[in-house]
């Protein structure tokens, strides 16, 4: 095997007078990107975990303290996408009661309709009204969804950054850093089948939110984030990402599901 040459290269700007002299102290770090080595070696702002960078870190020291436990980052990585989801639960049921008092003011939107029929304005100005009496956000729904979408991408950058998971297998995933391409179909696609997993789960999900918000009314954003839509994008989106991220968002999404189902009993 041909040994692979690096190089690089530090330059800077400096004027001197005739006879002078300036002397630059360097340090240099080379080996992986590993959060403790680079802190032992003074390097540890180098690893670039983003906006959230506290967050990311305490998931990322946090995924590697589960993947010492269980042997296994596919596993690390689902208890933490179960941690993260039941810490959010409190979020889940604010939006999971909110649909509910929307799906119940329903008929009382439905003789609003009925009365100023021919005012689709002042429609719009008593259903918020209603809305605002019984603290009622019709984009409530979407609030769990919001909130994930940041720490998501804290998670991404966490996961990145931990290069013990290059290279690991979980069931049929031969590398957690890659797509999980169950087969190759012709003409040559590759078959990911986690993110048509985690679709699916999504769709029922929020099929399940969906049952809450009701059938008509003025909440149409709320009904098209809850609609198929957004698992279908969700879908694409995810398809060619590292499985490990998948898998997360797919335990995520059947968390919820699980924690929906619990909450309508």
């Amino acid at each position: 095997m041909e040994a692979e040459r690096l190089s690089a290269s530090l330059s800077a700007s400096l004027t001197l007078k005739p006879g002078g002299r300036q002397t630059f102290l360097a340090t240099s770090y080379i080996g992986p990107r590993d959060f403790f080595r680079l802190r032992d070696a003074g390097f540890e702002k180098a690893l670039d975990l983003g906006l959230l960078a506290k967050i990311g870190l305490g998931l990322m020291l946090f995924l590697n303290w589960i993947a010492s436990i269980t042997h296994s980052y596919g596993t690390a990585v689902i208890v933490l996408a179960v941690v993260v989801t039941v810490g959010m639960s409190p979020f889940t049921l604010i939006s999971f009661r909110s649909m509910r008092k929307m799906r119940d003011l329903q008929p009382r939107i439905d003789q609003l309709k009925k009365k100023y029929s021919n005012d689709p304005k002042r429609i719009n100005q008593e259903t918020f009204l209603l809305f605002k009496e019984n603290r009622v956000s019709p984009l409530s729904g979407c609030l769990p969804l919001v909130i994930q979408i940041p720490i998501f991408f804290s998670i991404w950058s966490a996961i990145s950054h931990v290069i013990e998971i290059r290279g690991q297998a979980f069931l049929w995933i031969s590398d957690l850093s890659l797509p999980d391409r169950l087969a190759r179909i012709p003409p040559g696609i590759d078959l990911n089948l986690l993110p048509i997993l985690m679709a699916v789960a999504m769709f029922f999900q929020t099929k399940l939110s969906q049952q809450q918000v009701p059938q008509s009314g003025t909440n149409e954003m709320a009904k098209v984030m809850s609609g198929p839509i957004m698992p279908i994008m969700f879908g694409v989106m995810f398809y060619n990402l590292p499985s490990c991220l998948v898998l997360y968002w797919l335990t995520n999404s059947l968390t919820t599901l699980a924690f929906y189902k619990l909450a309508k009993t």
